[in-house]
């Protein structure tokens, strides 16, 4: 084999390692990236149920005190 191609497979051997680097950095940072996602929508969730938990609360600690006035005006 001539210097030259091995030249030319080295450099054609670096190319593939350096797209399969590549590929695999995009993969990791697209999981990350979804994973973040879930968090995200979950915390919101999670937001979206303490704000339903609170008004429940106060309905009825507002029920609470109607019916401990009416209680005492009887």
């Amino acid at each position: 084999m001539s210097r030259r191609a091995m030249n030319i497979d080295a450099v054609s051997s670096t190319k593939k390692r350096l797209a399969i680097l590549t590929m695999a950095a995009c993969v990791a940072l697209s999981g990350t990236f979804a994973a973040s996602g879930c968090g995200v929508r979950q915390g919101m969730e999670n937001i979206d149920k303490a704000k339903d938990a609170k008004k429940q609360a106060e309905k009825q600690a507002h029920d609470l005190k109607k019916n401990l006035k009416k209680g005492q005006e009887d």
